[in-house]
């Protein structure tokens, strides 16, 4: 049997406050109750995945041999970020393979009219390497995060998002990734280059305020 290190853990392991709290479920009878819980799907092993399968091998390099000219915008490949990205980081765009991702996250309420209120955040993580097509359909949108709970996370969501951070981080430096179609072995590297969302969960995710004198983080004090 295989025991969670963390589900032993009474206290948290930073601020060491505990993890549990006290709850009355019935007569008397008493269980302990996590403060806070998400579920984490870890990311890696999906994109690995896409290298691992002759289904979706062939089109993680679409970005690369699928080029429009100049004035064209047909893909996230084709748009001025995309190319100021590889201006910059040319290692990385030397290697077609390696991967480009979006993240999208909001909240929403999956019960109506519940009281208490309740509310869930999920955090999507999106390759861009696919075509159009395919670059927004069920099968690629990978759920890593979901966080639940009777109130949204707000400026505490990069705590949750802590597990992601910290794969992305090896995502950036390469993981060892088995290509099927050239039958070789290589290091996949992979960068977040977007976050979808609406306006409030913008502020939550980059931490700038949405509300007040500045609130638009393009127009400052102009607007």
């Amino acid at each position: 049997m295989v025991v969670c290190y963390f589900t032993l853990m009474k206290k948290c392991k930073f601020c060491h406050k505990p993890r549990f709290q006290i709850q009355d479920v019935d007569r008397g009878k008493y269980k302990e109750v996590p403060i806070k819980r998400m579920h984490y799907l870890p990311l890696i092993p999906r994109l690995r995945r896409l290298y691992a399968s002759t289904s979706s091998a062939p089109y993680m390099r679409w970005h690369h041999e699928n080029r429009r000219e100049p004035g064209v915008l047909c893909h996230p490949s084709d748009g001025k970020a995309w190319k100021h990205f590889d201006k910059i980081h040319h290692e990385f765009a030397a290697e077609p393979r390696n991967v480009r991702l979006a993240l999208c996250s909001n909240g929403f309420s999956p019960f109506n009219n519940s009281n208490p209120p309740y509310s869930c955040w999920p955090v999507i993580v999106t390759p861009y390497n696919l075509p159009p097509e395919l670059c927004m359909t069920t099968p690629f949108m990978f759920l890593t995060l979901i966080i639940p709970g009777p109130h949204s996370p707000k400026g505490k969501i990069d705590v949750y998002l802590q597990p992601l951070i910290d794969e992305l981080k090896q995502l950036w430096n390469g993981v060892l990734t088995y290509d099927i179609l050239r039958k070789q072995n290589f290091m996949m590297e992979a960068a977040l280059m977007w976050t979808i969302n609406d306006f409030p969960a913008y502020g939550m995710l980059s931490g700038w305020s949405t509300s007040g004198r500045l609130a638009c983080p393009y127009c400052m004090n102009h607007s």
